[in-house]
C-alpha cells in the first residue's frame, strides 16, 4: 500500500484555494481568542479533566472544547468528547478553519506540506477514535461523521473500508443467527440458540470523506466497501464526496466510479493514470453520470486531442453534460488547436482552468480570450507552453479576464524581453490580480525592472514568482558561488526598491518569489 504523500495532489481543480483569506497556520493569526476559547484550550490540555469537565458543562460547550481540541492536536481529549458526543453528526469543516487559504500554496512548497500534515491529522484521529468508540460501546450519539473537504491518508481509508466490509459481514452472520433460531423454534427436540457477536451497534452510521487511493489492495476493499454501502441493510457506510484516483489505469478506475454514488461526488482527480484517447472513451460514461461535479482533473494522461475529431467530440459533449462543472484541469494532454472544439459546448463558465504543457497554440488563446469562459475566469495556468507568438492573443485574454483574473501562472513558457515589455501595457487591465507566475523565462533586470513598474501600481497584488535575471549567470574565469549568490540577493534588492517606490508607505509591500533558472540559454548571457 502507498504510504508516501503526494503533497501536490491537494491542491489545482479538486482542491480550491480561499484567495483572500489569510493562510491557515502559522504566525498570521491576529484575533484576540474570548474568554470561552482561552478556557477551552485550558481544558483540552489534561484529557482527564476533559473528561470531568465534559459531563458538567452545557451540552453547547462541547462544540467549543471540540474545536479547541483539535486545533491543539490534543487526541486524548478528542477522544473523550467523541465517547461524550451529544448530537447525531460531526461535521469537521464546522469545527475547524479551512486549511486551503491564502496564496501561499502557490509558491510555499513547505507550507503546502505543512497544510496537507494538518489535514491529516484531523482526519486520522477522528476516524479511528469514532470506530474505536463505537467499538467499545461509549455513549456517543454521533451517526454522521463528515470529513469532506480535508485530505484522507490512504492507510485511513484502507481501515475503513475494512470496517465496512467487517459491518457488512456481521449483519450477514446476525441474519444467519436470527433464521437459525426461528428454524429451531419448530423442531421436535429442544436445541440451544445462538447469538452473534457484534461489535457495531444496530443504528447506520456513515462516514463522508475525500478518498486518495494508489495501490490495488486499497482500490479492492474501497470497491466492496462501496458496493455493500448502497445497500438498505448495511451498518456503516461509506460516501465519497472527492476522488484522487492515481496509477491505477483505466480498468480499475471504471469500476470504482461506478460504485460511487452519483449525487455525492463533487471532484475527481484522474492524475498519472496514462489514460489513451480509447480509455478515455470507454471511462467517459460513467463520468457523465455525476450530476454534481465541479471539479475534473485529467491531467498527466496521453489523451491526445490533436487530429482526433472522435476524442474530441466525446469529451465535448462529457463537459456539456456536467451543469456543475467550473474547474478543469487538462494539463500534459495534447491539446493544439482544440480548445475550443472541447469547450466551447459548456453552458456554464469556467472559473479554474489549468492547461500545462497542452501545446497550445495562437488560436487556442485566441478562442479562449473571446470565449464566455474569459470574463469568468479566475485562476489559469498556461505554463509549459510556448507563448512567443501568442503576445496579441494574450494581451487580449488580459483585456477580457481582467474583471476576474485572480491568478495567472505562465511559467516556462518562452517568454522574451519583447514579449514580456509589450505585455506589459495590458496587465493595467488586470484589477483583480492577486498573484503571477513567470518563472523559469529568461529576462535581462531592464526588462524584469520595467515590469515590476507596472505591476507593482496592480491595486490588488500581493504576490509575484520570478527568475533571476539572466545577468546573474555571466561567467568567467573570476566569478565564483559566492559572487553569483552576491548578484542575484543585489537583483532582488533592486526589484524591491522599484515596487516599494511605486507601492509607497502606505500600501502593503509586494512579495517576490525569486527562482531559479533551471534551463540557461548561453546564447542570450
Amino acid at each position: 500500500m502507498q504510504t508516501t504523500l503526494w503533497y501536490d495532489n491537494y491542491q489545482g481543480a479538486v482542491y480550491p484555494l480561499d484567495l483572500h483569506a489569510a493562510p491557515a497556520i502559522g504566525r498570521f493569526q491576529k484575533s484576540t481568542p474570548s474568554l470561552v476559547e482561552t478556557c477551552c484550550k485550558f481544558i483540552v490540555r489534561d484529557s482527564n479533566f476533559t473528561s470531568y469537565i465534559v459531563n458538567i458543562v452545557p451540552k453547547e460547550l462541547r462544540v467549543c472544547l471540540m474545536k479547541e481540541a483539535l486545533k491543539e492536536n490534543k487526541d486524548r481529549a478528542i477522544e473523550v468528547l467523541l465517547s461524550n458526543w451529544h448530537m447525531e453528526a460531526l461535521v469537521l469543516r464546522e469545527l475547524t478553519p479551512n486549511i486551503f487559504t491564502s496564496l501561499k500554496p502557490l509558491h510555499d512548497t513547505y507550507y503546502l506540506s505543512d497544510i496537507v500534515r494538518q489535514g491529516l491529522r484531523y482526519t486520522t484521529c477522528l476516524a479511528h477514535t469514532f470506530l474505536e468508540c463505537v467499538k467499545k460501546k461509549m455513549p456517543t450519539r454521533l451517526r454522521y461523521l463528515d470529513l469532506s473537504g480535508f485530505p484522507t491518508a490512504e492507510v485511513i481509508l484502507y481501515y475503513l473500508a475494512t470496517h465496512c466490509m467487517l459491518a457488512h459481514n456481521e449483519a450477514r452472520q446476525t441474519a444467519m443467527v436470527n433464521m437459525y433460531n426461528t428454524a429451531i423454534q419448530y423442531l421436535p427436540t429442544n436445541r440451544t440458540s445462538m447469538h452473534a457477536d457484534n461489535c457495531l451497534p444496530e443504528s447506520v452510521l456513515v462516514i463522508k470523506l475525500d478518498a486518495f487511493v494508489t495501490s490495488d489492495q486499497t482500490h479492492a476493499e474501497l470497491c466492496k466497501a462501496l458496493k455493500v454501502s448502497g445497500f438498505p441493510e448495511s451498518k456503516l457506510r461509506l460516501c465519497i464526496e472527492k476522488l484522487d484516483a492515481t496509477c491505477l489505469g483505466e480498468p480499475k478506475i471504471t469500476i470504482m466510479l461506478k460504485q460511487i454514488d452519483r449525487r455525492s461526488l463533487k471532484g475527481i482527480r484522474l492524475k498519472y493514470n496514462s489514460l489513451t484517447c480509447d480509455e478515455f472513451i470507454k471511462m467517459e460514461p460513467e463520468l457523465r453520470r455525476f450530476e454534481n461535479l465541479t471539479a475534473l482533473d485529467l491531467s498527466c494522461n496521453t489523451i491526445h486531442l490533436y487530429q482526433n475529431d472522435t476524442v474530441c467530440e466525446r469529451m465535448s459533449e462529457t463537459l456539456s453534460l456536467l451543469p456543475q462543472l467550473t474547474r478543469l484541469d487538462l494539463s500534459n494532454n495534447r491539446i493544439k488547436n482544440r480548445l475550443r472544439h472541447i469547450l466551447q459546448n459548456m453552458n456554464q463558465s469556467l472559473r479554474y482552468l489549468r492547461l500545462c504543457g497542452c501545446g497550445l497554440t495562437n488560436l487556442d488563446l485566441t478562442y479562449l480570450a473571446h470565449s464566455h469562459h474569459a470574463p469568468a475566469l479566475q485562476e489559469v495556468d498556461i505554463s509549459e507552453n510556448t507563448l512567443t507568438a501568442c503576445t496579441r492573443s494574450l494581451g487580449q485574454f488580459f483585456c477580457e479576464a481582467g474583471s476576474s483574473l485572480c491568478v495567472f501562472e505562465a511559467e516556462d513558457t518562452k517568454l522574451t524581453d519583447e514579449v514580456l515589455l509589450i505585455l506589459v501595457h495590458h496587465f493595467r487591465s488586470l484589477k483583480n490580480l492577486l498573484y503571477m507566475n513567470i518563472a523559469e523565462n529568461n529576462f535581462s533586470a531592464n526588462t524584469l525592472q520595467c515590469f515590476m513598474q507596472v505591476f507593482a501600481s496592480l491595486p490588488a497584488v500581493t504576490t509575484v514568482r520570478i527568475p533571476y535575471c539572466r545577468e546573474c549567470y555571466r561567467l568567467d574565469e573570476t566569478i565564483t558561488d559566492d559572487m553569483i549568490s552576491m548578484r542575484k540577493m543585489q537583483s532582488i534588492v533592486d526589484l524591491y526598491a522599484v515596487t516599494d517606490q511605486v507601492r509607497g508607505e502606505h500600501k502593503e509591500r509586494l512579495k517576490i518569489v525569486a527562482t531559479e533558472m533551471s534551463r540557461i540559454d548561453m546564447e542570450h548571457i
